[in-house]
């Protein structure tokens, strides 16, 4: 009797399933950047994202000037990748990028168009702080 309840005990444990360990599936993200005089997103500055090698990345960038009634375009580039957006405007105001990570660690954005209206906010440099509104830049005497 000990014997038969022995092996019930043994089959029953080894038929039950064990627990599998899974890792949801990891959803295809897409960022949305709004470009603007004021920078991306409203931050002055290049934009700087975190990748993972061989992670696929899709930005959507959204030409952000509904205040002003002159265009006023940009041409976003990633550095140290070859690419760009190419001309963001009023008439192309929503362009993806996607592409594969090269390496682990971030990706900075900037501005490569230097004529644009803002690019000061665009891009990393530290340059000296411009006045949209004023027709000049005044030189500080120390």
């Amino acid at each position: 009797m000990i014997a038969v309840l022995v092996s019930i005990l043994v089959v029953s444990s080894c038929a039950q399933p064990q627990p599998e360990e899974v890792s949801p599936p990891q959803e295809k993200e897409t960022l949305r950047v709004e470009v603007s005089r004021y920078g991306f997103n409203g931050n002055p500055g290049e934009f700087r994202l975190k990748v993972e090698e061989g992670q696929e990345v899709t930005i959507v960038f959204i030409y952000g000037y509904g205040d002003l009634l002159e265009d006023n375009p940009h041409i976003i580039g990633a550095i140290d990748y070859d690419i760009d957006t190419g001309l963001l405007s009023q008439t192309n105001p929503e362009i993806t990028l996607s592409f594969i990570a090269k390496e682990t660690g971030e990706i900075v954005f900037a501005c490569i168009r230097p004529q644009c209206t803002g690019h000061h906010n665009l891009h990393g440099d530290e340059e000296e702080e411009h006045h949209e509104e004023e027709g000049h830049h005044e030189e500080l005497i120390a």
